[in-house]
């Protein structure tokens, strides 16, 4: 089998997942080394309290092309996830979901990269439970309106060229605001629609539609702060015309009473819309703080790398200037 030119770099997060991750390692290392001259397993562990380290000492001694990197603090997954793709090296960055995911979908990401799609997210309906998918229906819209337009049913793995992450990558603070980098680029995105074996599927709730849906308004665009505005506005002229009301209700009838249950009734409105922007509020004002601060998105405490030899065999050379592969995204020593 003839090894392909391209670099590539496959980033696993680690969360408390010894043995999964131990297995995909095992799976994936030589699957890699069968398919290309040139690659790397870089691992992102969320400060794991399993075994984690220790497994990863290990698998450094038996692999080669490992690079273990172990965060000072658990993280949010964007955030984990930008800590892997900014510390890769590869022509193709392929994120893939320890969870989830087997080695033989590697090959079909980075095929469709080198047909032209920079960005290649992996999609399943398998994922999602029917309340999900409508309500996922409904944020659509909403998200949209933002420039979010990636592929929906994501499992959460991607395949990144190299000019897609430097286009994420080439400017600071944007570890929580990853997506919306991706769906930004304006390089071509795609989908690749897999199959995740049942006994592995996890399904999306509503709680997440809805946590996913306020995370990317809030962070990513000033629309929603400008529809609560808007909403304030409306309350506030509504009041204008309730006092309005009131006062001519006065002059006309005595009995103001009758009138107890419409004040309790609108108060209440007034005070919902009161709280849910004072939420929005909230949420902008401590994004704003912690952009404002010198504090790193995340920490690393070390890397470690394999410390086996690489095989003699693979060189760093390449046989022709001119490579006869097809690479439409442009991305490598084949571009």
């Amino acid at each position: 089998m003839t090894k392909s030119e391209l670099f590539v770099s496959v980033v696993l997060v680690a969360d408390n997942c010894v043995e999964k991750l131990r297995k995909l390692v095992e799976d994936v290392s030589p699957y890699l080394d069968k398919s290309y001259s040139d690659y790397e397993i870089v691992v992102i562990d969320q400060k794991s309290s399993d075994t984690t380290e220790q497994e990863m000492e290990r698998l450094l001694s038996v692999y080669q092309s490992i690079r273990y990197i172990r965060l000072a603090q658990k993280v949010a997954s964007d955030v984990a996830l930008a800590a892997g793709i900014e510390n890769a090296i590869g022509d193709f960055v392929v994120v893939l979901n320890v969870d989830t995911d087997s080695k033989e979908i590697i090959t079909e990401f980075v095929e469709r990269g080198r047909m032209g799609t920079d960005i290649v997210i992996g999609t399943s309906k398998k994922i999602t439970s029917a309340s999900y998918r409508y309500l996922r229906f409904l944020s659509n819209r909403l998200i949209k309106s933002i420039g979010y337009t990636l592929p929906s049913n994501s499992t959460g793995s991607f395949c990144l060229s190299r000019r897609a992450v430097n286009a994420i990558t080439e400017s600071g603070r944007f570890y929580c605001k990853l997506h919306m980098r991706m769906a930004n680029t304006g390089y071509s995105i795609g989908a690749l629609n897999y199959d995740i074996p049942k006994e592995k599927v996890t399904k999306r709730t509503v709680t997440q539609g809805i946590a996913e849906t306020f995370h990317h308004m809030v962070f990513n665009s000033t629309k929603p702060l400008r529809w609560m505005s808007s909403l304030g506005i409306m309350g506030s002229a509504l009041a204008l015309v309730f006092s309005l009301y009131s006062l001519l209700v006065n002059l006309f009838n005595d009995q103001v009473a009758e009138g107890w249950t419409t004040i309790v009734v609108f108060m209440s409105l007034l005070f919902m819309l009161l709280f849910t922007m004072l939420s929005f509020f909230g949420e902008y004002l401590a994004r704003l703080l912690d952009d404002r601060s010198d504090h790193k998105e995340y920490n690393i405490v070390f890397e470690k790398n394999s410390s086996v030899m690489i095989n003699e065999n693979r060189q760093n050379v390449i046989d022709d200037s001119i490579q006869t592969n097809t690479n439409l995204s442009q991305t490598g020593r084949d571009k």
